[in-house]
């Protein structure tokens, strides 16, 4: 038991570990349009999905899944909404602005808890409304400081958080749904890749550069595969303290690597942000053991 819960930790950790990592591969390509690294994480993302479900002997289940009208509707709300997060984060981490990703990642477990309150009706403690409102201050700050909205910082969470809420309406294994939606996305995908190969402005070849777009693809998966597996030995509630590795990870490579200033106001709302989930933590550690 001892040993399950000991793997579980370190994939677990392995997986957060990657995702806070990302700035620093979408970097090594930001002379790379943020639409091109994005059409070839969706290309190649469905490319090593493909070949891990044959492997797997679970491609089967993609043709009943899209021959469904209902769960090919959703899963095409749910492709578009991936991809606008892949988009906007790979922008954002592309314009030197790591930390409004950073911002974005901590506010969205509690932007999941507003939209599961709004549309599945699930009722919100005394807690997670205070944590919620210490949310909007944050962002408010953020306004403030910057003159309008922290778009960064407020759609990626909202992107994600949707997409979580949308994907619940369906019950679709995860690697089987990331498939689906990359299929989906695909022939837009392609069709951009091949009007920049046509113009000259294609970044695929023979480089470090298209070594690193092909890569995209398996970025996107591994880290999924370590997550599954770690459910498998581990609670949610650790998973769910272990996510804000990777947001923690990310604005400590935004200040100490890349150079970004962590101004007063920015402080305030990361500051803001952390009291609102340490309250709603410790409230759901008070329900579990009371």
């Amino acid at each position: 038991m001892e040993e399950n819960r000991t793997k579980g930790l370190m994939l677990a950790f392995a997986t957060f570990f990657m995702w806070g990592v990302f700035p620093i591969f979408f970097k090594l390509i930001k002379d790379v349009d943020a639409v091109q690294i994005l059409a070839h994480r969706v290309v190649w993302s469905f490319l090593l999905l493909l070949f891990f479900l044959c492997f797997t002997h679970r491609l089967k289940n993609v043709a009943r899944l899209l021959s469904t009208p209902k769960i090919a509707l959703t899963l095409l709300c749910t492709g578009l909404l991936i991809s606008t997060n892949w988009g906007i984060y790979i922008y954002a981490v592309n314009s030197d602005q790591i930390l409004a990703t950073s911002l974005g990642y901590f506010i969205n477990p509690l932007f999941s808890v507003l939209l599961g309150a709004l549309f599945l009706r699930e009722r919100l403690s005394a807690a997670a409304k205070f944590s919620l409102l210490l949310a909007f201050a944050a962002i408010g700050v953020q306004i403030y400081a910057l003159g309008r909205l922290p778009i960064i910082s407020i759609v990626l969470p909202l992107s994600f958080a949707f997409y979580g809420l949308i994907r619940k309406k369906v019950s679709v294994p995860s690697f089987e749904g990331l498939f689906c939606e990359t299929t989906l996305m695909l022939l837009p995908a392609l069709a951009f890749l091949i009007y920049c190969a046509l113009k000259g402005s294609g970044a695929f070849g023979f480089s470090a550069s298209g070594a690193l777009l092909f890569a995209s693809g398996l970025i996107t998966i591994l880290p999924l595969l370590t997550f599954a597996v770690s459910t498998q030995y581990l609670p949610l509630s650790t998973i769910g303290f272990m996510q804000y590795i990777s947001p923690s990870m990310s604005m400590l490579i935004a200040v100490f690597i890349y150079g970004e200033e962590l101004e007063t106001y920015k402080i305030l709302s990361f500051s803001l942000i952390w009291f609102g989930l340490a309250v709603v933590g410790l409230d759901g550690l008070r329900r579990k053991n009371g």
